[in-house]
């Protein structure tokens, strides 16, 4: 989504509330298993479900998106989406409400944590394992095996990436993360290597703002130059090479000319000017590109160093609110969003299914999805929750001051290690 990674939780500002929504009638308790149906069965209301005589889904259901934040392609498949699952049920009343993405997870733990809040809320896993260890969000565990099976064919990437302790709290939609977005019209040799960015540095931008997600674009790079941030034990590793060489490298990119944005908007806008000819983003950017560049679009891989580029890769998923009272609503309708028919439609958005048989018809997703298995699957380790901002601002101050990256990379490492009581 952010989908545009949209910024991340711990790097949001002052959260700006949203009103709580209320839910209205299950139609079943709480209490009861998680789906009315078997596991593996049709979910209620779609064709095959209609064929076992499963009742469509009554009742009502609030649910939170941020895909206003990506551009319009993305959040009118959502509406689609949503408006097809509500055709399949006449009965079924569902209020959606667009959040800043700043403010997505900030907004829910803060109301959910006072009992209030939406029913569900669809997002990347950013903020997951903290919520889920605070009780925040409703286990899902029971859900596996219907995702595993047709036709849902949830990948197992998918599954585990949603699992925290053992225990899944995502039902995951599709998969995620950042390559090189360019238009080859004016690239006409897509800048594999760091080099090759470098004889293009004018033509390049980069999104670093601390708060626009500087910390989640970074990422990739890290294991370009051969460096990692979290350590098998959970201490941070970013002092033992490769980390400060990434910001050094940025720096030095900035020096011959790459343009530095605060959030991917800006960078977005320049793209489809002209003002540059590629920029590090995700799929939830790929609709409104597409609509501006056309077959001028092209993605590849960031750049390539001592290692390979290999930037975090996790779902989008919806997440049910332990305090709503429809969690079987929930998981129904969760069902029934993606449902084959409805996934193709935000696989051309741009989103890159969790269905493992689903395949994207539009290039820019097929290019995607081929990359998707070079990532670095993103960890749910409690460790990571210190890892955003410490990073993000040693991420800021050596774009903007020019400080010197050994020492920034350094004093962020024994800060996120304090934090974390290594």
């Amino acid at each position: 989504m952010n989908g545009s990674i949209r910024v991340l939780s711990t790097l949001a500002g002052l959260a700006i509330v949203v009103g709580a929504c209320g839910g209205g009638g299950s139609p079943a308790p709480a209490s009861q298993p998680a789906a009315s149906a078997p596991a593996g069965s049709a979910p209620a209301g779609s064709a095959a479900a209609s064929a076992s005589g499963a009742a469509a889904l009554s009742g009502t259901l609030t649910i939170w998106e941020a895909y206003g934040a990506s551009g319009t392609s993305e959040k009118d498949a959502f509406d689609k989406i949503v408006a097809n699952v509500k055709t399949a049920n006449p009965g079924l009343t569902v209020t959606v409400t667009d959040v800043p993405f700043n403010n997505l997870f900030t907004n829910f733990e803060t109301q959910a944590a006072a009992g209030g809040g939406p029913d569900m809320y669809i997002a990347p896993n950013d903020s997951l394992p903290n919520e889920a260890r605070n009780g925040l969000l409703v286990d899902v565990s029971d859900l596996s095996a219907t995702l595993k099976a047709a036709p849902y064919n949830t990948s197992d990437v998918a599954i585990n990436a949603a699992t925290v302790d053992g225990k899944m709290y995502e039902i995951p939609e599709s998969m995620k993360a950042v390559e090189l977005f360019y238009d080859k019209s004016v690239l006409t040799t897509a800048p594999a290597t760091i080099d090759d960015w470098k004889a293009n540095a004018a033509k390049l931008g980069w999104v670093y703002g601390a708060n626009g997600g500087g910390a989640y674009y970074l990422w990739g790079l890290y294991s370009t130059f051969g460096g990692k941030i979290l350590a098998d034990d959970g201490k941070c590793a970013a002092t033992q090479g490769g980390v400060a060489d990434a910001l050094k490298w940025l720096q030095d990119m900035k020096a011959a000319g790459m343009k530095f944005y605060q959030n991917d908007n800006d960078a977005k806008a320049d793209l489809i000017s002209g003002k540059i000819a590629g920029f590090i983003d995700g799929p939830w950017q790929s609709g409104d590109l597409k609509k501006a560049l056309g077959d001028k679009l092209a993605v590849v891989a960031g750049p390539k160093g001592t290692g390979e580029w290999a930037p975090m890769t996790a779902p989008d998923g919806f997440y049910i609110n332990a305090s709503s009272k429809n969690v079987d609503l929930a998981k129904q309708f969760a069902l029934q969003f993606l449902l084959p028919e409805n996934e193709q439609i935000f696989a051309d958005a741009g989103h890159l299914p969790a269905n493992t048989t689903l395949k994207p018809n539009d290039p820019i997703a097929q290019s995607f999805s081929a990359l998707m298995p070079s990532g670095f699957a993103r960890p749910t380790a409690v460790e990571l929750n210190n890892y955003w901002t410490n990073f993000g601002n040693a991420l800021a101050a050596a774009i903007d001051k020019g400080g010197d990256t050994t020492k920034l990379v350094s004093d962020a490492c024994a800060a996120m290690d304090k934090a974390n009581n290594k």
